[in-house]
């Protein structure tokens, strides 16, 4: 799940700093999200490596990861000549973004076998949502604290991240949603027995981590999020900083629920 998780966030970041308007952007804070993307991806494919015992160039999670990490490397390098080369460089950080999504929906799906196709593609949707989710919040408040050091940038970045940050709350919710109520249709509908447990009986042995899914990193991120857009209209940076801190906390806490949950259901929420 570790290994998810980081070509997860990593992904996510790389895919959002894509869309974003880098001639605003100072480059030294692109330069430490190329960092913190190319150290993410390194760690899950070192990570992917101690877990195979060879065949490392046709596992496809190693070889995604190491695409990713190659554009982040590459970001790293071109990050002092980005505003001038914005098109290059939001062109590779879409790529290695792709590709970071990717490999983290491949890892997905082998944290248990998955029988049901809507639940395979519930997966691979859950995915590139959750790496939208976590990598906006992420990018949020690093260029929070970026704004102690880069005076010049105007607030306009980190309006457009939290804004991003705000769809991608709501379109995780909504798939949550989507996601239980398509489950309780498949699993609802059958008998419950020893081999096939009703949705609501997975809901009774999970209810610590479906809190912690639902309240913790849906409801509570969502209040943090609404507290962010506040701050971000009175132009606040160092309080969105602050909340974004401890709301990307509970994000990843979440998502890694999310998870756990995929692992003991065989169904993304």
């Amino acid at each position: 799940m570790i290994l998810t998780l980081l070509l997860t966030i990593a992904g996510g970041m790389l895919a959002v700093l894509a869309a974003g308007a880098t001639h605003q952007l100072a480059w030294r804070f692109l330069r430490v999200v190329a960092v913190i993307a190319l150290g993410l991806l390194a760690w899950a494919v070192a990570w992917r490596i101690l877990q195979q015992s060879g065949a490392f160039a046709s596992d496809r999670v190693i070889v995604l990861a190491a695409a990713g990490g190659g554009g982040a490397a590459v970001l790293l390098l071109l990050a002092p000549f980005a505003q001038r080369h914005a098109a290059w460089f939001r062109t590779v950080s879409a790529l290695a973004g792709l590709a970071g999504l990717a490999g983290a929906a491949f890892a997905a799906l082998e944290i248990r076998r998955i029988d049901h196709p809507a639940a395979i593609w519930l997966v691979a949707i859950g995915q590139v949502l959750s790496g939208l989710f976590l990598g906006s919040i992420t990018l949020s408040w690093l260029l929070g604290h970026a704004y102690l050091t880069a005076t010049k940038m105007t607030i306009a970045p980190l309006r457009f991240f939290t804004a991003v940050l705000t769809w991608a709350t709501a379109a995780r919710m909504v798939f949550v949603l989507i996601s239980g109520l398509i489950a309780w249709r498949v699993m609802g509908d059958q008998d419950a027995t020893a081999h096939a447990p009703s949705l609501w009986q997975w809901v009774h042995r999970s209810w610590l981590i479906v809190f912690l899914r639902i309240a913790v990193g849906l409801g509570l991120v969502s209040v943090f999020v609404w507290m962010v857009r506040d701050c971000v209209r009175l132009r606040s940076t160092q309080s969105a900083t602050g909340i974004l801190y401890f709301g990307s906390v509970f994000a990843y806490v979440g998502e890694l629920a999310a998870l756990q949950l995929l692992r003991e259901w065989a169904w993304p929420m």
